[in-house]
């Protein structure tokens, strides 16, 4: 058993998880609002062997090299490599600390999203309307950025109505090409979309420079990455545009809440792949990791 768990902010698992954690522990600590500091950060570790971190925790090396007591920190979040990562996980491993993550759990709840945002603008449900006509899914071309579980997954929602979609990613997936999805450079994608689907890894900016100018008007952006992926004053200068629509949700407009000011940015505030069975997946996952690398 760890001898001491401390959950240092609030992170998908639900209550029933955290009793379960118990099993796992001689000691539990749950912190149910969010750490302002380093300090604030390191206090709340304290002496603990194991932590369960948010998305937006930052574990800084200096907080790692703090807690000599800590042998095991728990994502509670998607991982897509070190350099994407809040949490110094290059620093953590090198001083023999383990990490796990959750992986494909709120997949489901993004592409149901992405899928509604569309249809919602196309048919004006929402009080909001893209076109003056009524278009269905085989009228429109989809572009969708990164090409990762998720963006393969949205590629291939769409591609089963009969929509046009076309991708692109840093390396092209010659095998997905045989299921009628095409690569397209990037500005040449963006010249020949109306809905641009953005699934990238934390802050990875492709849209700055002229490329929403390359994009055009009368388009829609559906952006379901994590944190900042564009170029402010370009986004809010392309919104200038009232045929022009942002759709997003809490897990990237927090640094940026007056894009909300636009009338064309529809905002759900929260992560919008959030629903109850991805509560369930996540606590399944934190659980079944804790257990096993409680025993090693």
């Amino acid at each position: 058993m760890f001898n001491k768990i401390v959950v240092v902010e609030p992170v998908y698992i639900k209550k029933e998880g955290l009793e379960k954690l118990k099993n796992y522990c001689h000691e539990l600590k749950v912190f149910n609002s969010d750490v302002k500091s380093d300090e604030e950060l390191v206090k709340r570790i304290g002496n603990a062997d194991c932590i369960l971190v948010s998305h937006t925790t930052v574990v800084r090396k200096n907080v790692i090299d703090s807690c000599p007591n800590l042998k095991f920190i728990h994502l509670c979040c998607s991982y897509y490599g070190p350099q994407y990562c809040k949490t110094d996980i290059s620093h953590a491993t090198t001083k023999g600390i383990e990490f796990a993550y959750l992986s494909e759990y709120g997949d489901n709840g993004v592409i149901e999203y992405t899928l509604a945002s569309v249809i919602n603008l196309q048919h004006g449900l929402c009080g909001k309307k893209w076109r003056k006509e009524v278009n269905d899914l085989t009228a429109i071309k989809v572009g969708v950025l990164g090409l990762g579980d998720l963006g393969t997954k949205i590629a291939k929602t769409f591609n089963f109505f009969g929509t046009k979609v076309y991708y692109f990613s840093k390396t092209r997936k010659k095998d997905i090409e045989n299921e009628n999805l095409v690569y397209l450079p990037l500005d040449e994608l963006l010249k020949t979309v109306d809905v641009l689907s953005i699934n990238l890894n934390r802050d990875v900016c492709l849209i700055g420079g002229d490329k929403l100018q390359i994009f055009g008007n009368g388009k829609i952006i559906i952006n379901t990455s994590i944190g900042q992926c564009y170029d402010i004053k370009t986004l809010k200068e392309w919104l200038k545009n009232k045929t022009n629509f942002y759709v997003c949700d809490g897990s990237n407009i927090n640094e940026n809440k007056d894009l909300l000011d636009y009338e064309n940015v529809i905002y759900v505030d929260r992560s919008c792949g959030v629903t109850k069975e991805t509560l369930d997946r996540a606590t399944e996952q934190i659980i079944n990791n804790i257990k096993v690398n409680c025993k090693k």
